[in-house]
């Protein structure tokens, strides 16, 4: 099976507000070391929310250093995906999650999918405010864990959303 052609997009520089160059691309079967220690980065470590094996995932590599995690999970025989983002905590508020959440809506609307969704956690208020922020808006919550907000996004066929 072939790529996708939006991911032959990658790999992708970005600079964050510090002005650290980072390269976005997919992750490899290479890069599983690097994908442990993100998950061992974060408190409690979540490996649950790298979704199934399907899932496509686009790193944030600071070097070698993983330093966030963008996970797609198409919802099966639909035109929607779970998104999520794992991002490394000396990586917060360097916009790094603005650009990986930015780079989800581009990547999302290149595959075709219609909508997207996000469990935003109780504990996670910066998330969620920067998924509301790129129009994400409550969804109804039956597949949200006890004391989760679901967040969905409408994307329109051929446009980035932006």
């Amino acid at each position: 099976m072939s790529a996708p052609p939006v991911l032959a997009e990658y790999p992708k520089a970005v600079v964050l507000v510090d002005g650290a160059h980072l390269a976005l691309r997919p992750l490899g079967q290479e890069d599983t070391p690097a994908r442990d220690a993100l998950l061992g980065r974060l408190s409690p470590p979540d490996g649950t929310r790298l979704g199934r094996a399907a899932a496509i995932r686009v790193g944030a590599f600071d070097g070698t250093r993983l330093a966030a995690l963008l996970v797609l999970d198409r919802v099966s025989g639909s035109d929607t995906a779970r998104l999520d983002l794992l991002l490394d905590p000396a990586y917060r508020d360097r916009r790094l999650g603005t650009w990986m959440l930015l780079d989800a809506v581009h990547l999302a609307a290149g595959l075709g999918i219609a909508r997207l969704l996000a469990t935003v956690p109780a504990d996670e208020g910066a998330f969620g405010a920067a998924l509301r922020r790129l129009d994400f808006v409550d969804a109804p919550a039956t597949d949200a864990p006890p004391g989760a907000t679901l967040l969905a996004k409408t994307l329109h066929a051929g446009w980035t959303d932006f």
